[in-house]
């Protein structure tokens, strides 16, 4: 199929093929640009089904202009194949980002997902109902734009799952409880869907995943899966219930409307003070390797510790300090320091058991009783004193982490700063910690604090406390003038020799070469070179790396010779002088076409008795025109003859 034209589009590459239908990469001809044109296999293209259903796909997507859905440009049939062509999104698919790491950070996949609603908002405001959202379908882009493609099965509202066939539709995994009981549905169904999707994105697993279809439809009628806070303990309540409430089955608890859960994300990224621009999204999609070890390394440092903060507070938060340490591990199985403090942590809640009261000693004789009447009385009350004071203590190896007597000759500092996670430093150790810390058993005395945070100003701080004294220490630190982070471009193409761009300014350097200094982050390479149709691609500069481009560019077709003209035949009543851009050509009646060049030409026809006709017109190469003109009369003319 490749190095082939089909109507204005010239293919070039195969990017995916799937059951349906195969897409490949092309270049528009009259455009000069790049685009995406799926092909309907040849062994379907006789199914009227199938025909119907990619018909319906270029209609739905073309009458939905947004942001975020790939656009169509055009629909037809040509060399007796059945094609769709879109915009072109250099990216990738949510399923390939997937793929590629354990789990997508929740405050991406959110930003990802928010993106993914606004798309189906404007969807369902124009009545379609995409019924197969999936992570195939979620295009995005190295410019953080998210897509949804694949408008295959989209319908109008409130029409049934069951094709006329009476088989289901659509991708069992993500389907919604009506869609895979085949009843009607509404777009509700993409909600549940999404739900889906974000689960996954978050969780790194599917919620419905049985070996086979039809155990994957009982589950999504039957079965509530973990919740997503189970299978990713990372994930924060608010986002849990976001989901949780998108994946009810009971469709009157779902969302009622995706406007209401893009509501809810808004609400939340507000209350966390998160902004994730769409820089970020592609600079994460870009190198998700490399981004997802920078925000494992960073969460990781805060769990730990926010467990040992936990940890130094004492028994009672214990469960606290469990659930830190269980983030660590679920970012890292193999941190050995979390596993440890884990298991002892365990360990030690198991032994936390309430002592049981001292067994009531046999009723002594009267006579005994009445020798220490006094000696018994003070027991008593010591006793009760015993249990209302806690003077009973547990034995030695089952002693709380932390109790008041081993703290009442020690101080603690309470120590927060502005922005958080500086390293703390205490009387010149490296305590290993990060800010919000709380460092215990400080002996009384002097001491000094230093807060250390890259891209920041070092605080110090000194202090003087006494036995039993709780300090607290809010830092803010100040911002060090940022040094600029570069790295390097390497860019060829072939053929060499073309003129390279970056982020579309004019370099000065030709293929091959290589570009020094170049700021750290998402930047855009394009090269030209006459004869040749543009190529351009979009990489993440790492400091003090060199990234490597290259570029196969496509030629441009000479015309042939019959084509670099085109052909106008000119008929006139009553006869003219044929002007051509202002130059005498010839006088009608002409016998054949007048040659001349493609593009746009003015066209002067003159008779001194009539009134002059002029018109500007396009010519195509090798393309004939006609042009056939009746002149109008001179207003006021007067014939004379003389004898």
């Amino acid at each position: 199929m490749t190095n082939r034209t089909i109507k204005n589009f010239e293919i070039k590459e195969l990017i995916a093929t799937g059951g349906m239908a195969a897409i490949y990469k092309a270049v528009q001809v009259s455009l000069d640009r790049i685009v995406a044109v799926k092909i309907l296999h040849g062994h379907l293209a006789q199914d009227k089904n199938f025909i119907t259903r990619f018909e319906r796909e270029a209609k739905a997507a073309a009458n939905l202009k947004h942001e975020n859905i790939v656009n169509i440009i055009d629909y037809g049939k040509a060399e007796e194949v059945y094609f769709i062509a879109m915009e072109y999104v250099e990216g990738k698919s949510l399923k390939e980002l997937i793929s590629e790491i354990k789990f997508i950070p929740c405050d991406i996949a959110l930003a990802i997902a928010q993106q993914i609603v606004y798309g189906l908002d404007h969807a369902h405001k124009k009545g379609v109902v995409h019924r197969d959202i999936k992570p195939a379908n979620i295009l995005i882009g190295y410019d953080g734009i998210v897509k949804i493609a694949d408008f295959g099965l989209a319908q109008a509202q409130d029409l049934t799952s069951v094709t006329v066939t009476g088989s289901i539709v659509g991708t069992p995994a993500y389907m919604s409880p009506e869609q895979a009981g085949g009843k009607r549905v509404d777009s509700r169904t993409d909600i549940f869907s999404l739900g889906v999707v974000i689960y996954e994105m978050i969780t790194g697993i599917k919620p419905f995943s049985g070996e086979n279809y039809s155990s994957v439809i009982h589950e999504i009628l039957t079965v509530t899966p973990p919740r997503p806070v189970e299978a990713n303990p990372l994930i924060s309540r608010e986002i849990n219930d976001i989901i949780e409430k998108m994946l009810e089955k009971d469709l009157d608890k779902r969302y009622q409307d995706i406007a209401k859960v893009n509501e809810d994300i808004t609400s939340y990224f507000k209350a966390k003070n998160i902004e994730i621009s769409r820089k970020e999204i592609g600079g994460f999609i870009s190198t998700p390797d490399e981004q997802f070890a920078e925000v494992v390394k960073e969460r990781k440092a805060k769990h730990f510790e926010r467990g040992l903060y936990f940890l130094s507070l004492g028994g009672n938060r214990i469960d606290d300090a469990i659930s830190e340490f269980s983030k660590v591990l679920h970012l890292d199985p193999d941190d050995d320091k979390a596993k440890k403090y884990l298991t002892d942590l365990r360990n030690k809640k198991a032994k936390q058991k309430v002592l049981p009261a001292k067994p009531e000693e046999p009723a002594e004789p009267v006579a005994k009783r009445n020798i220490l009447p006094f000696v018994g009385i003070g027991l008593g009350l010591l006793a009760l004193l015993a249990v209302i004071f806690g003077i009973f203590r547990k034995p030695t190896a089952e002693k709380p982490l932390l109790t008041d007597a081993d703290t009442e000759e020690f101080s603690f500092v309470q120590i927060t700063s502005k922005p958080g996670m500086a390293a703390v430093f205490l009387d010149g150790e490296n305590t290993g910690r990060f800010t919000p810390t709380r460092l215990g058993s400080l002996e009384p005395g002097e001491h000094k604090i230093v807060l250390k945070k890259e891209g920041f100003q070092d605080f110090t701080e000194g202090f003087k406390v006494k036995g039993g004294d709780t300090i607290k220490l809010n830092a803010v630190l100040s911002e060090l003038k940022s040094e600029v982070e570069y790295g390097a471009i390497r860019i060829t193409s072939k053929p060499s020799d073309a003129y390279v761009f970056l982020d579309d300014k004019k370099t000065g350097f030709k293929t091959p070469c290589t570009i020094e200094k170049v700021e750290k982050g998402i930047h855009r390479i394009k090269v030209v070179k006459k004869g040749y149709r543009p190529a351009e691609a979009s990489r993440t500069i790492s400091p003090k790396k060199t990234t490597t481009v290259s570029f196969t560019m496509q030629k441009i077709k000479e015309p042939a010779a019959s084509e670099r003209f085109s052909y106008l035949k000119i008929n006139v009543d009553p006869w003219a002088k044929i002007y051509i851009d202002g130059k005498y050509r010839e006088t009608t009646p002409i016998a054949e076409p007048i040659k001349v060049s493609s593009g746009t030409h003015t066209i002067k026809l003159s008779n001194p008795n009539f009134q002059t006709y002029e018109k500007k017109m396009k010519f195509k190469p090798g393309e004939t025109k006609i042009l056939d003109v009746k002149l109008r009369k001179l207003d006021g003319y007067l014939k004379l003859t003389v004898k």
